[in-house]
């Protein structure tokens, strides 16, 4: 198999494991999902997936099959990865928003005073505004781009990387469970002048709501991204920055707007900067992960090239 083609599995494989396992984790800790919203999402990326993957693969259009298949299979991973979101919130551990705040000030950071610098430069804090909103559009064009420019395997491991990164994010946060800086603070983002800040706010009432609300049913149209420790954002940022960096005349440009897309998560996200530096080592985790998953088949089937021409010699 072609370092593509592991690849692919991989996140074929990963994409089955979710939907088979995630429901019975729901059903498990008592969370109460309505179906219609990820049924109509997984259908419309079962539909999107399946017909136009058959055209591409008749056709004999490799490039195109991987845009197809990566667009897709990350809409068909939305569903259960949203879900397991929100099962690690159901099983309801004590929020440990105090320890983050403990170990940012272990490190030496004063949230506060940060905010507080940051607000204070209107540029810096429109651009972070802006880099914060390019999460799911480097998400969805970066492995087509990827495709076109014909590394089919990195675009493969693009998407795969981001739903590891989502699974190993929801179970770190079962232990982890944090309502966030502005909700810690008691911060109101709109006695902020330059920063947005409102959503790092806008999922806590999700969160309370799975927590303490035995009423509580999960919509897809009301779900949010409600994993505080560690910052999936400051992981799709270094994710992003890694799967640009073989091309190279938007290597340097996705980097930069990938560290403001970092830091934002501070601003924008109301994250704890300890959040962050967990999200940076998921990252470098799970592509490592990928990366070895998809490449050891290559290894050994050069070793034995090698090894065969040897012989010959």
């Amino acid at each position: 198999m072609t370092e593509a083609s592991r690849a692919r599995a991989f996140l074929m494989g990963l994409t089955g494991c979710a939907y088979a396992l995630v429901p019975i984790l729901a059903w498990l800790v008592g969370l109460s999902v309505d179906p219609r919203g990820f049924t109509q999402l997984s259908t419309v990326a079962l539909i999107f997936l399946l017909g136009f993957g058959l055209l591409c693969h008749w056709r004999r259009i490799p490039s195109l099959l991987c845009i197809v298949e990566c667009t897709g299979i990350g809409l068909l991973l939305t569903s259960p990865l949203v879900v397991s979101t929100y099962v690690a919130f159901a099983l309801k551990l004590p929020l440990q928003d105090q320890k983050l705040l403990q170990l940012d000030r272990l490190i030496g950071v004063d949230w506060l005073s940060l905010i507080a610098f940051l607000d204070t430069h209107p540029l810096l804090a429109k651009s972070l505004t802006l880099a914060y909103q390019t999460f799911h559009h480097q998400l969805l064009f970066l492995p087509v781009l990827l495709s076109l420019c014909g590394y089919r395997a990195r675009a493969y491991q693009v998407v795969g990387t981001y739903g590891l990164i989502c699974v190993i994010a929801s179970v770190i946060t079962i232990w982890y469970p944090a309502l966030g800086t502005y909700t810690d603070f008691a911060i109101n983002p709109a006695d902020l002048k330059n920063i947005n800040g409102m959503l790092g706010l806008e999922y806590v009432p999700q969160i309370l709501a799975v927590r303490d609300d035995p009423q509580f049913v999960l919509q897809l149209e009301h779900a949010s991204g409600i994993i505080s420790f560690p910052s999936v954002h400051a992981a799709v940022a270094v994710l992003c920055s890694w799967g640009a960096w073989t091309i190279r005349w938007i290597r340097f440009p996705t980097i930069f707007l990938n560290t403001l897309m970092l830091l934002s998560a501070i601003t924008e996200g109301g994250h704890y900067v300890v959040d962050l530096v967990a999200g940076i080592g998921v990252a470098g985790f799970s592509i490592a992960s990928v990366l070895y998953i998809s490449r050891s088949g290559t290894v050994q089937f050069h070793r034995s090239q090698f090894q065969g021409n040897a012989q010959q010699i």
